[in-house]
């Protein structure tokens, strides 16, 4: 009598055929939320700014020696400290028209001048001081993934390698100012209704203040993946949307930690730009427009070594 051949389970015969068996849309979010919570926690905003500074007093040369040719090309080829000038300028004048120079209206002159910062006489200004950005930080990212790796660089060599990814980069920008559409939208109708004849209705105020609140947290939290997509795309074959979309895993499942923490940058730049440019406005005004326009340039910095630190936590 023959023996009876047994059959190998399904589970077995799919191994054997090198298949496997495909997740749920649900386990799968199981599984990388259980990937998450091995993930190394990230470091605290106080903690993450001393490493940043660190960084930078590290590589203060080469660093240092980027941001002066930023800072250079932008007053030979942007007008960048006239303009400053010129914004401080009628911002004195009105305090001065007011007779009132007492510490509050210094903090008003520097919201004022922040408010001023970036904008330029002409529209070939503003052009060209977008373009210099957008140059300054490929070179700054170039310049912190090889610093950070062990490798020696020269100024010059950074300007000269780092625009390899230009087009990609501009593509993923692109992508952001899209992404930013909801809370400009938002911003303008919530303007528009202000200074309406609807501006008296208390219905009207509530629906617009609610409509603005909810497109910019759509615009921040799509945003709060994307912006670090800027520092993925600038790796070799590394294409806008793949790297769009590896932003968007790193930040699944810690995207209030992350947005937390980038909210903590503006914050801390301006606070900090805040308690050095309020006594000079006080005390020393002759000096402002240049000194403004030198922590400007440093603000770049401090804020792509900031983010870049920030991403490199994420994949550690």
């Amino acid at each position: 009598m023959a023996k009876e051949v047994k059959k190998p389970s399904s589970s077995k015969a799919a191994a054997a055929g090198g298949r496997t068996r495909k997740l749920t849309k649900k386990q799968a979010k199981g599984k990388v939320k259980q990937e998450v919570k091995t993930r190394k926690s990230l470091s605290g905003s106080f903690k993450l700014t001393a490493s940043v500074l660190m960084t930078i007093k590290l590589y203060w040369k080469p660093l240092g020696g980027i941001v002066l040719v930023y800072l250079l090309l932008n007053i030979v080829f942007a007008s960048g400290i006239s303009n400053v000038s010129t914004a401080f300028s009628n911002i004195k004048d009105n305090i001065d028209a007011t007779g009132n120079t007492g510490l509050l209206h210094a903090a008003a002159g520097f919201a004022s001048l922040i408010g001023s910062a970036g904008s330029s006489g002409s529209s070939t200004g503003s052009t060209l001081q977008s373009i210099l950005f957008v140059i300054e930080s490929l070179v700054i990212i170039w310049a912190l993934r090889h610093l950070l790796s062990g490798q020696n660089i020269s100024v010059k060599l950074a300007y000269y390698r780092a625009m390899t990814p230009l087009i990609p980069f501009l593509l993923v920008i692109f992508v952001i100012i899209i992404q930013l559409l909801p809370v400009t939208i938002g911003a303008t109708v919530f303007a528009a209704i202000s200074t309406s004849v609807f501006a008296g209705s208390s219905v009207a105020s509530v629906v617009s203040v609610v409509a603005f609140i909810l497109l910019a947290a759509w615009s921040i939290y799509m945003v709060s993946a994307s912006i670090f997509a800027l520092y993925i795309v600038t790796l070799p074959d590394i294409q806008p949307r793949q790297a769009l979309r590896s932003a968007k895993d790193l930040v699944r499942f810690r995207r209030a930690v992350i947005i937390r923490k980038v909210f903590f940058l503006p914050l801390f730049i301006l606070v900090l730009m805040g308690v050095i440019m309020v006594p000079l406005i006080l005390y020393v005004p002759a000096i402002v427009p240049a000194v403004f326009y030198a922590l400007s340039m440093l603000a770049i910095l401090f804020m792509h070594t900031y983010l870049y630190s920030l991403y490199r936590e994420m994949i550690a």
